[in-house]
């Protein structure tokens, strides 16, 4: 009795709720805690749960359901290690950082992002996901079709990484604005050519209007991927 109410008193106190976004710089590592905020469905207007700054890594979070908020927004360089989302409310992440800037994601998890798990605004950077699973979900990364004064490069690097029921495609990039997405060790569950889409082309455009869909593409200029990439499980 005594060790189940100790263990019951440590889950509680590793789980968290912050009514403001928690801005990071240089290391933090949370050891497995469970922090969130709030969500408001798929609000594009609502705050981040975490903002990085130029530089900073953030570590071992869970971000609980019902608090994902806008997710974590990365201002510059980042690095998310082993971040998992238990229900993704708007975006799990976005990438803001500009030339020369990367986002890197190793390991970590997303569950039920209705639209997609990675955004991509920042032009001339790049995202690396590795050694990530995300289940229940439109797409794994999208660069941004209709960004104010939008234009690319952007660039998104994936490799040993897992994805199941994905209802859109993988990944959606802008050929149009020299967007370019190389794919190396993808797994999908239940994965026939086609279905579902592993890379798609868009035609990118500013805002006030969407972005059209060109379709999906296999070693193009936009989608570095081939089926030899992609592992059906």
């Amino acid at each position: 009795m005594y060790s189940k109410l100790l263990l019951g008193l440590c889950l509680t106190a590793v789980v968290s709720s912050v009514s403001a976004t928690t801005t990071i710089s240089g290391t933090k590592d949370y050891g497995g805690a469970t922090v969130g905020t709030s969500c408001d469905g798929s609000s594009e207007s609502q705050s981040p749960v975490f903002v990085l700054t130029d530089g900073a890594t953030i570590k071992n979070v869970v971000i609980k359901a019902g608090g994902g908020a806008d997710g974590i927004h990365c201002l510059g360089s980042c690095t998310l290690s082993s971040v998992k989302w238990n229900d993704v409310c708007e975006d799990a992440a976005t990438m803001k950082g500009g030339s020369g800037k990367t986002m890197n994601v190793s390991g970590g998890t997303a569950l039920y992002a209705s639209d997609k798990v990675f955004q991509h605004n920042g032009i001339g950077s790049t995202v690396n996901i590795s050694g990530f699973y995300a289940n229940t979900i439109g797409k794994l990364y999208r660069s941004c079709g209709n960004c104010a004064s939008n234009g690319g490069p952007r660039k998104v690097n994936i490799s040993n990484t897992t994805v199941a029921n994905v209802s859109a495609s993988v990944v959606g990039v802008n050929g149009n604005f020299g967007d370019v997405a190389t794919i190396t060790t993808l797994k999908v569950q239940g994965w026939k050519k086609g279905s579902p889409a592993i890379c798609v082309n868009y035609k990118g455009v500013q805002s006030g209007s969407e972005s059209s869909k060109i379709g999906e593409e296999w070693s193009s200029t936009a989608c570095k991927v081939s089926t030899s990439n992609i592992t059906a499980y």
